[in-house]
């Protein structure tokens, strides 16, 4: 059997022809239908039904929520409850950078509103499960959900999908031109839906770092603006092409969206420079009231240059604006079959929605992770040792610095004795350095930084890599138009020390701070050798005062190190640290005792690596010579008879 795939032209007649390799036919003989193929819901009710199964069986990963009642919204027109989803370690806490993607504005644009729901069966599956993939690792996976919170709109436009499906909502309105941004485009009403009422209520109360609204119709990556700023012209770095209506975060844009275009791969066509940009230079018409220059700068007190497109006056600030948006336009077809979606291994939409949320969701922070090969943590180890620390920068799409600071201070953050090289070499450049370098098509060839260091010291150390990234992104194109500020605040986050965002929102005080340099882990390793055995000891244990006496000190050592002795006479006299000596040499040593008297000998051992033993020890006892006083006497008793001068003599002697 083979399908004819429907490759209309996308939702508006002004559309730019693409030059595009786009699938006309899928061979189905070819490409069975797997058991776990991704297929499509037949509606909307049964697409929430799916995730709330899923949340059923990953309760403390997975909550599926009313958001418009969270946010005492009506239903949407159609009576249709708008769910959100949130994927995160629950256990850890909600103060996590957040990201957001929305299933499609245009219900007829089912895409991305299919994919997510497989993205987030795939993730759970890959992460808790020992089903296998070959992209990433479960510890990945896990990292992922553990530090960050994803919230996925499961469609928003309900009605639309379940309609036709139909691009607009029940009351004919174009839910991605309402929002209060030099809006309404047309048809629609400046935030007439309760669709749009509670996106716009949860932007609000959440510092969402990216996010994206997916759409159909074109192969396509679309950023801001989309209506305003016609004769701001930015000229890409990186691929050289030059755009009109360009943002002040243009240069993050390019850079971010060229690389995930690339990520995600060319199964829907390939996504070069031509089909990534801003909105009206790519998509071929302005796009008045769209959801993405509205979240990107419709914070018109941070950002007063938009304040003539915002009707803040009527509708309020914006505080939740500053996210990364992208539009996706992931298809040529709106509504593709089934057939297209592939499955885990079969690698189709499906992937290229779980490429494209993956990227997004990393990119969100800057941070270092170890990799394969690193020491472990909390380790013993001997004294000379050579440990390896292997390490990634992510999050970031250039790493300006990157090295290792560690000593014998459990907090080498801020208290090291020692630092590694700089790796530097991408700074200033606008990629390189980062885990993604060379993305293509699901698969990564970034830079793993690596470091042997050998500790020859018994101690306890600690180690921890640093990294600064995205440092050429502060700079905001055309500054004497839009100021010196970036808008966006994920580049504000990595670039600016002082800079500091509170929103009290739908999950308390969500905060964001400053910071130019982002730390791994902190691993610690304990140098420590076994020590040498006790001494023994071995010699007279009697004698006569004045007479040379010699001693054998024995000890060995259980890793065959050198020993050094240590040796205490009891008279004053000390030997610090004969040797070296090898391990179970007999050492002989003299020595004199020119008192009577009961002495101790104390012996310690240690090795080369500095390990000591206990004492050993041996008693001797140097008492009076009775038989040369006992000659004296009778011989001073010949030379003077008179008793009182022997006694006298006696005395002296």
């Amino acid at each position: 059997m083979t399908t004819t795939i429907n490759i209309a032209a996308g939702y508006s007649n002004d559309l730019k022809e693409q030059n595009k390799i786009k699938p006309i036919y899928l061979d189905e003989t070819f490409y069975p239908l797997a058991p776990n193929w991704y297929t499509k819901p037949t509606n909307y009710a049964q697409l929430v039904s799916w995730y709330q199964t899923l949340e059923s069986q990953y309760p403390d990963y997975i909550e599926v929520f009313k958001a418009n009642e969270l946010y005492d919204i009506d239903q949407a027109t159609g009576g249709y409850d708008i769910y959100y989803v949130r994927i995160t370690n629950e256990l850890l806490g909600l103060n996590k950078p957040e990201v957001l993607f929305l299933g499609g504005p245009h219900g007829d644009e089912t895409v991305g509103t299919v994919g997510m729901f497989w993205f987030t069966d795939w993730l759970m599956r890959m992460a808790f499960t020992d089903e296998t993939n070959q992209e990433f690792t479960k510890d990945y996976l896990q990292w992922i959900i553990d530090n960050r919170e994803i919230y996925i709109e499961v469609s928003h436009n309900p009605w639309g999908f379940d309609h036709g499906p139909q691009r607009y909502d029940a009351n004919g309105w174009d839910l991605n031109r309402e929002a209060d941004y030099d809006g309404p485009g047309y048809p629609a009403v400046i935030w007439g839906s309760n669709n749009g009422k509670t996106l716009r209520a949860f932007i609000d109360n959440h510092v969402v770092r990216a996010a994206c609204d997916f759409h159909g119709g074109a192969r396509m990556l679309l950023y801001p603006w989309g209506s305003t700023h016609a004769g701001v012209y930015g000229t890409s770095p990186i691929s050289g092409r030059t755009y009109g209506y360009a943002p002040p975060d243009f240069y993050f844009f390019d850079a971010s969206s060229l690389r995930v275009g690339d990520y995600m791969g060319d199964y829907g066509g390939d996504l070069d420079p031509s089909s990534v940009g801003t909105i009206p230079d790519t998509v071929g018409y302005v796009v008045n009231g769209g959801i993405s220059p509205w979240a990107y700068g419709a914070d018109v007190e941070k950002n007063p240059v938009e304040d003539p497109y915002v009707q803040d006056e009527t509708w309020g600030n914006y505080p939740g604006a500053g996210i990364l948006w992208l539009s996706p336009e992931m298809s040529y077809d709106k509504n593709p079959g089934e057939s297209t979606f592939g499955n885990d291994t079969v690698l189709r939409y499906g992937a290229e929605v779980r490429r494209f949320i993956l990227h997004q969701t990393d990119l969100a922070q800057p941070y270092l992770r170890w990799q394969a090969g690193t020491v472990e943590n909390d380790i013993i180890v001997n004294p000379g040792t050579t440990i390896e620390l292997n390490w990634q920068v992510n999050g970031s799409l250039v790493v300006d610095h990157t090295y290792i600071q560690w000593g014998t201070d459990p907090d080498p953050v801020n208290n090291y004795d020692f630092t590694t090289s700089d790796y530097n070499e991408y700074a200033d450049d606008y990629y390189g350095g980062t885990g993604w370098d060379n993305a293509e098509s699901g698969i990564t060839d970034g830079v793993t930084y690596n470091e042997e260091i050998t500790l020859d010291h018994s101690g306890d150390y600690y180690f921890v890599s640093k990294a600064q990234v995205d440092q050429i992104y502060i700079n905001v194109l055309h500054p004497e138009i839009y100021g010196n500020n970036p808008y966006l605040r994920l580049v504000k986050e990595r670039t600016n020390d002082d800079y500091y965002e509170m929103i009290d929102g739908t999950d308390g005080i969500e905060e964001m701070f400053g910071q130019t340099w982002w730390y791994s882990p902190i691993i610690h390793v304990s140098v420590s050798s076994d020590p040498p055995t006790n001494p023994i000891i071995t010699g007279p244990t009697s004698g006569k005062v004045g007479t040379s006496y010699k001693y054998t000190f024995t000890s060995s050592d259980p890793d065959g190190d050198q020993v050094y002795y240590y040796i205490e006479w009891d008279d004053g006299n000390t030997i610090e640290w004969d040797g070296p000596h090898n391990s179970g040499q007999d050492v002989t040593i003299s020595h004199t005792w020119n008192e009577n008297g009961t002495y101790t000998i104390k012996a310690k051992a240690k090795d080369s690596y500095g390990a000591e033993s206990g004492w050993g020890t041996l008693t001797v006892t140097m008492p009076k010579n009775k038989v040369l006083k006992n000659t004296l006497f009778f011989n001073l008793l010949e030379q003077f008879p008179n008793a009182l001068q022997i006694i006298r003599h006696l005395i002296e002697l």
